[in-house]
């Protein structure tokens, strides 16, 4: 499966390769494919939200994924330009942030 949005600079939006603004938000899809666990994490700033939400749900949907859910955190964002926080990591679970809203994953 790839994955459903580019790899990006860390800590700046990942839905827009031109925006450049903090992420504000991650959202976190976690389902299963066949016996395989699929999870996938991204960032947006406030003004990509929605089309983070989109992009990843339908990119559930393509791949059939029904058994699952997305979850999104309202996150901090970098302090006075540093770094502190690890980009998404596509891989590792991990819950940094407040969780606002679970998106039950279906047909």
């Amino acid at each position: 499966m790839t994955c459903p949005l580019p790899r990006m600079r860390p800590h700046v939006c990942q839905i827009d390769s031109t925006c450049g603004r903090p992420p504000r938000f991650q959202a976190r899809l976690e389902a299963v494919h066949g016996a395989q666990p699929v999870r996938q994490n991204a960032e947006a700033c406030v003004c990509h939200l929605a089309d983070l939400v989109q992009a990843l749900t339908t990119w559930a949907r393509g791949y059939h994924l029904t058994d699952g859910q997305l979850t999104l955190l309202a996150i901090d964002p970098p302090v006075n330009g540093s770094c502190p926080r690890d980009p998404a990591d596509h891989d590792r679970p991990q819950m940094r942030g407040f969780a606002f809203s679970i998106i039950r994953l279906t047909e």
